[in-house]
């Protein structure tokens, strides 16, 4: 965890000369308003946090703190950084700053970097655009920034491709480039949406000391009011494009005096409401189950070595509990859950479904993939782009041996989208329209469309604001109690684990290392390792609510 406690540092917020001001900032797309009269300040040294729900326009903010503003983008107000009006500036000028003066760390790094190019070039590439420095020192300079981000060349050379890192490691790399040229403005928007807690520490702290120690300002963007309350020095409270709550973080999150930041930071602490149930008979059984990667070769006649993701691991699920599964970003949680959907073969062991094989004859069983749904991690990643989202939602219903159709086809995507939040409209909508965490959203519309007996949630709910989260939480709850559902709950976010499930694995490296009852695991963790995920895991401060609904945004 962060220390709450944050030293004094020059130019910090009580510093008369802002370097990013952004006064009265409007913004509109294509007639439709985007952003209400913004007012937002930021000093050299200084780390503000920027928080709402999804679509609230935090992103919108940053994209126009950094000039990426989209085609059809009409603003008014204005937006200084170091004195220069972002807003009037030619895209020439944009460019030399982007880089430069800004750095921006995107939500999702997978996305954010060239899947073709080695990762030591694309922290080399913003230097060499800018010539800042010759290819010999930019390579030095970028093999500088990559081991002051935590990547050691040793472990992770600078010749590998995104698609070798883990999640930690893929942000670690866009923070690198972000900083190669030591900007005076950094600005991260969710850059630990879908980290395990530890790596999510890490990071967190890694952004911390660089804006303490390099002296750059820092804009974070997030939903989560716990990554922020004990490294942000002021919070200001984004809602449907306005500010409605800004000042000093202690003071916002104990005085809340606006109804939206109440509603937030009691949607922070919401605890599902699961209603006890006696499980049945075991339903799913996973025994012994092993799971090895080819690696390559160290020359061409040398024995074939494996990785072991998964080293023997065994549980059951009996029918309507709910178990969760924690555990680090590589530890193997995700290869389990491919195991248990049928897509990933196991090397030993065997995992079935109410006494039968998973995998006949080597692929997934019809009936069981009915029976078996996923939502996975990645939301994005898991759809056809050119699909419409309510072709997308439908498309489990090639399982069913009678899929409804017409008018009873479109009842049952509007009922799916209603149910995850949505509206019956966005069903002809494309899916890029849609942010993150309402991709997430369709995601699960479309995992419960066909009434599975058993779902898998891969980090289902990591990319969802805290208000949504708890509706989707409650949601699946509630198809716990009505329908019997039982499921595995993967994650790396413990608070929302503990409220939504009875029981509890924790894996690492493979191996499931402490199993209980929910409660009893969190309460008496027996495991060093448990213990270690419970400390990095960020939490809120217990802090008094009350105010009154008018604050505004005035700065505090």
């Amino acid at each position: 965890m962060i220390p709450s406690s944050r030293p004094e540092y020059p130019g910090g917020p009580g510093a008369t000369q802002a370097l990013l001001q952004v006064d009265r900032l409007s913004l509109s797309i294509s007639g439709t308003d985007i952003l209400q009269e913004v007012s937002l300040t930021l000093a050299q040294g200084e780390i503000l946090a920027l928080t709402g729900e999804s679509g609230s326009g935090k992103s919108m903010t940053a994209l126009a703190a950094i000039g990426l503003l989209p085609e059809g983008a009409a603003t008014s107000g204005r937006l200084l950084l170091s004195g220069r009006d972002l807003l009037t500036l030619p895209e020439r000028d944009l460019c030399a700053l982007r880089g430069r003066e800004v750095g921006m760390v995107f939500q999702e790094p997978m996305t954010a970097l060239n899947p073709v190019q080695r990762i030591g070039d694309q922290v080399m590439e913003t230097i060499l655009v800018h010539r800042a420095m010759g290819r010999d020192a930019a390579r030095a300079r970028a093999a500088e920034v990559m081991a002051r981000v935590g990547l050691d060349p040793e472990r992770i050379p600078p010749t590998r491709y995104p698609h070798e890192l883990s999640g930690g490691q893929r942000q670690r790399v866009g923070i690198a480039m972000a900083i190669a040229l030591r900007p005076k403005l950094l600005i991260a928007d969710e850059p630990t949406t879908a980290l395990d807690v530890t790596t999510q520490a890490q990071i967190l702290e890694l952004l911390t000391g660089l804006v303490r120690e390099e002296g750059m300002a820092m804009l974070m963007i997030t939903h989560d009011l716990a990554v922020v309350a004990g490294m942000a020095d002021r919070i200001a409270v984004m809602k449907a494009g306005r500010i409605v709550e800004q000042g000093r973080t202690a003071q916002v999150l104990a005085e809340q005096r606006h109804q939206y930041t109440r509603q937030l930071f009691e949607a922070s602490r919401h605890q599902a409401p699961l209603v006890p149930v006696s499980p049945g008979e075991t339903q799913l059984s996973v025994r012994e189950a092993v799971r090895d990667y080819p690696l390559p070769r160290k020359h061409p006649f040398a024995p074939r070595r494996a990785f072991r993701a998964v080293k023997g691991v065994s549980f059951d699920i009996r029918r309507g509990e709910r178990v969760g599964l924690v555990g680090e970003s590589g530890c193997g949680k995700s290869t389990l859950s491919r195991a248990i959907l049928g897509l990933e073969p196991l090397q030993a062991g065997q995992i079935s479904l109410d006494g039968k094989p998973i995998l006949s004859h080597g692929r997934p069983d019809p009936e069981i993939r009915r029976r078996v749904q996923v939502v996975f991690q990645d939301p994005y990643g898991s759809f056809n782009p050119r699909h419409s989202v309510g072709r997308i939602i439908a498309e489990p219903f090639h399982l069913l041996p009678d899929p409804p159709k017409g008018a009873a086809r479109q009842a049952a995507i509007a009922g799916a989208l209603s149910a995850v939040g949505l509206k019956p409209e966005h069903a002809e909508a494309p899916i890029h329209a849609f942010s993150g965490g309402q991709r997430q959203r369709i995601a699960i519309a479309r995992a419960l469309i066909i009434e599975p007996e058993l779902v898998i949630f891969d980090e289902a709910v990591s990319a969802l604001d805290v208000r949504v989260r708890a509706q989707i939480l409650d949601l699946v709850a509630e198809l716990s109690r009505t329908r019997g559902l039982s499921y595995l709950f993967v994650s790396h976010d413990l608070s929302v684990v503990r409220s939504i499930t009875d029981r509890l694995l924790v894996m690492r490296d493979g191996e499931i290392v402490e199993r209980g009852d929910t409660s009893d695991v969190f309460d008496n963790p027996r495991h060093w390792y448990t213990k270690s995920l419970m400390e990095a895991a960020p939490k809120l401060p217990a802090l008094a609510m009350g105010g009154d609904d008018d604050a505004g945004g005035k700065p505090l």
